[in-house]
């Protein structure tokens, strides 16, 4: 099985892999509970557990893309702006499904689904080297190993 770190977005029959390198990806899990506390007891008791989604935090430079490099700050920001359009949402159905490793060769993936973008940050301010930062959260906590689509 071969890893292939290649953080991507999937919607519309359409892989975007996100501009490269990419510095930072944190997942983050979460689950919710309910504490009873007893007075003049000592501890507490957790009951109810249930798991939130899922967020995964981002921060990256606009070097490549796709294996292609980005030179200009034309470049750079058409590949922003690319990104941009690729994370927007304005409906359930446009949900997308993040991958933080595919390689169809090997058929490994290991992805998200029902994914939408909650912030997203691009820094212009230097024109070497653009940098964006992302928050995307998955409504489903399961970190599938299927291919894109499925």
């Amino acid at each position: 099985m071969a890893f292939v770190f290649k953080p991507a977005v999937y919607k519309s029959s359409v892989l975007y892999e996100l501009p490269r390198p990419v510095q930072v990806l944190r997942v983050r899990d979460g689950w919710d509970a309910s504490r009873f506390k007893v007075p003049l007891a000592d501890g507490d008791a957790l009951v109810g557990h249930s798991r939130q989604g899922v967020d995964i935090t981002l921060e990256g430079q606009i070097g490549s893309q796709s294996g292609a490099l980005k030179l200009s700050e034309g470049d750079m920001l058409e590949g922003l702006e690319a990104l941009r359009s690729a994370l927007d949402v304005s409906s359930a159905s446009e949900k997308f499904e993040f991958f933080l490793y595919h390689d169809a060769a090997s058929g490994t993936y290991r992805k998200f689904k029902s994914c939408s973008a909650v912030q997203f940050e691009m820094d212009l301010s230097n024109q070497s080297l653009f940098t964006y930062s992302l928050v995307v959260h998955a409504e489903n906590p399961v970190l599938y190993a299927t291919a894109p689509g499925s």
